[in-house]
């Protein structure tokens, strides 16, 4: 997926569009768990507003950053 940069217009993309450009269907604004996480937490953050801002009410910050979500399967 793109990074935060590129965020807003990924999420603006029709869906077959999203779908050839990122391998995945593009997320609904209706999905209830749409987690967006970084390596410190602050681009994190970042993108869940932009996703709430454009209607995805679902979007959440996983705050423990990407570190602790490996520590965690490890």
């Amino acid at each position: 997926m793109a990074g935060v940069s590129e965020l807003e217009s990924a999420l603006q993309m029709e869906p077959a569009a999203f779908q050839a450009l990122n391998s995945a269907e593009k997320p609904k604004l209706e999905d209830e768990h749409l987690i967006f996480f970084c390596q410190m937490g602050k681009r994190g953050l970042q993108a869940t507003q932009l996703a709430r801002d454009l209607g995805y009410t679902g979007a959440c910050h996983y705050a423990g950053a990407y570190r602790e979500w490996l520590e965690k399967d490890a």
